[in-house]
């Protein structure tokens, strides 16, 4: 979205059909704390899967999601899995002879909050008011 885009977030409409995130490093936590809250307005539950270094990104998320009082902890579960290595270290694809490596697998469940739809409803709230203040502060 372009910054001189007049489109609100809340204009965006997410088809969400599952309660599962999984988090890159290619994003940033604010971005996975406001994937969860609008999957928690949908389910229950939400689960977050990270791979090797995404583990940090979704639990910084996941605390942000606990202390704003959006979401509760459920489960943490560390596994090890295989994956196929198909690329260099420079980018490039390997065309034959991809191996196979060991990476770290975090799922992290979290549950709704019972106060979620409170906290949503203030959180808008001031979010509203700070859209008025930037509008009158423009030129």
């Amino acid at each position: 979205m372009d910054s001189k885009d007049p489109t609100k977030v809340e204009d965006i409409e997410l088809k969400i059909d599952s309660n599962q995130i999984n988090v890159s490093n290619r994003k940033n936590k604010s971005f996975y704390v406001f994937l969860g809250k609008k999957i928690l307005e949908k389910h229950d539950t939400l689960v977050m899967n990270a791979l090797g270094n995404a583990a940090t990104t979704s639990v910084i998320a996941a605390e942000s999601l606990v202390r704003n009082g959006y979401a509760e902890y459920v489960k943490l579960e560390t596994q090890t899995i295989d994956v196929e290595q198909s690329r260099t270290r420079d980018g490039e694809v390997k065309e034959e002879g991809a191996k196979t490596v060991s990476r770290a697998k975090l799922l992290l469940t979290l549950k709704k909050h019972k106060d979620f739809d409170l906290n949503m409803k203030k959180f808008n709230e001031i979010r509203e008011e700070n859209e008025k203040l930037n509008e009158a502060e423009k030129p």
